[in-house]
């Protein structure tokens, strides 16, 4: 174990040892003293303690590092506003079936797929489940995605009385939209 600690390192630190000094670079391991770039940095020697790094560019040319992380604050103005950011009030919550039933009713489609996928194997995935399928969405079990017929076209039945055809408005959950596609529906891959 020796070799990988320090002391296998302190022969390679020793620049009097002209063996080793040759075959390794030694400023991989001793660092490089930037305070001796203060000049070409424009930072003047005689402003006393500065810090390097934040006018320090890149490695890479076409980058400095400012564009690579910007600084961010919060300005004044947005702090202690009430019933917003750091504020004492407790975000809303579900806790009572009933009145949560009647919660979710109001919500928009959009905001119950967010809870139902937000929530996975809680009360509020099932009433958000039971609140899509009044509203006449379908969860197609192999494609884990939500589906409804399209308002403007009736599906044609196949003559098994097991699928039907038809146009489809699918809920896409990778890119949060709804598409319409063609689509052949079997009867037993939805809940």
């Amino acid at each position: 174990m020796d070799k990988f600690g320090l002391e296998a390192l302190v022969p390679l630190v020793d620049l009097s040892n002209s063996e080793t000094s040759t075959e390794y670079d030694h400023s991989m391991t001793i660092g490089t003293d930037l305070s001796c770039m203060l000049h070409s940095l424009g930072i003047p020697k005689e402003s006393g303690r500065q810090r390097v790094l934040d006018t320090f560019q890149s490695p890479w040319a076409e980058t400095s590092r400012s564009e690579v992380e910007p600084r961010f604050y919060v300005p004044d103005s947005f702090k202690d506003i009430p019933e917003v950011l750091q504020s004492t009030v407790t975000p809303p919550y579900f806790d009572s079936v009933p009145g949560d039933q009647q919660r979710v009713a109001l919500f928009q489609d959009e905001t119950l797929f967010f809870l139902f996928y937000k929530h996975p194997g809680t009360v509020l995935q099932e009433l958000t489940y039971l609140e899509l399928r009044k509203r006449n969405w379908r969860y197609h079990k192999t494609l884990k995605a939500w589906l409804t017929k399209d308002p403007m076209m009736e599906p044609v039945v196949s003559p098994d009385g097991q699928s039907e055809r038809g146009s489809y408005v699918f809920f896409d959950p990778q890119r949060w939209e709804k598409c319409q596609r063609e689509f052949l529906l079997f009867y037993n891959a939805i809940m």
